[in-house]
């Protein structure tokens, strides 16, 4: 039994190394990377480790930037992804599209966010999920925002929860303490 669950998951780990142009990618800077490839599985990076398309981890020291990350991404200065499936962290986190969740001290989402950000700040567009941090923005909110100031411009259907809430366009009030909201 042991054998053919062994046999099994090399069949399964071959098969995802194959969906890649490259299993493993090794970056110290954007140019200075082996195998030079776009697409990986595995991202290990010194400085910076810029690859276009990740279906699985990407772990960088310094930087990372992927178009399309679907999996687990870990920077410890900055991460980039337009298109993030999955987790992200970094102190500087930056996401166009995501599903997920991310975390940092700076949270910043361009675009639509599905999921739970959490970090000291978080800013959004289109923000649908919890926000959890001391600041939380959103143009529109449909979920909670969970802080000390929560600020949006406008709310679907949400709540937020903090010492300063401030709903500019359809809340209760436009600033309210402790709770504001629309369902």
């Amino acid at each position: 039994m042991k054998k053919l669950l062994a046999l099994a998951v090399l069949v399964a780990t071959l098969g995802l190394t194959a969906a890649a142009e490259s299993p493993i990618k090794l970056s110290l800077y954007d140019n200075i990377a082996w195998p030079k490839t776009n697409h990986a599985n595995v991202v290990l990076g010194l400085v910076d480790a810029n690859t276009p398309t990740v279906h699985g981890i990407s772990w960088v020291i310094g930087s990372s930037s992927a178009d399309q990350m679907w999996g687990w991404s870990a920077a410890y200065g900055y991460a980039r992804s337009n298109e993030m499936r999955g987790l992200q962290g970094a102190i500087y986190n930056v996401t166009t599209d995501a599903v997920g969740l991310t975390g940092g001290i700076l949270d910043v989402n361009k675009g639509t966010f599905t999921g739970l950000k959490t970090g000291l700040v978080n800013l959004g567009q289109e923000m649908k999920g919890l926000q959890w941090g001391f600041y939380n923005q959103a143009e529109n909110l449909t979920g909670l925002q969970l802080g000390f100031v929560n600020n949006a411009r406008r709310v679907e259907c949400g709540l937020q929860i903090g010492l300063v809430n401030i709903i500019k366009e359809n809340g209760w009030l436009p600033v309210m303490v402790i709770v504001n909201g629309r369902f």
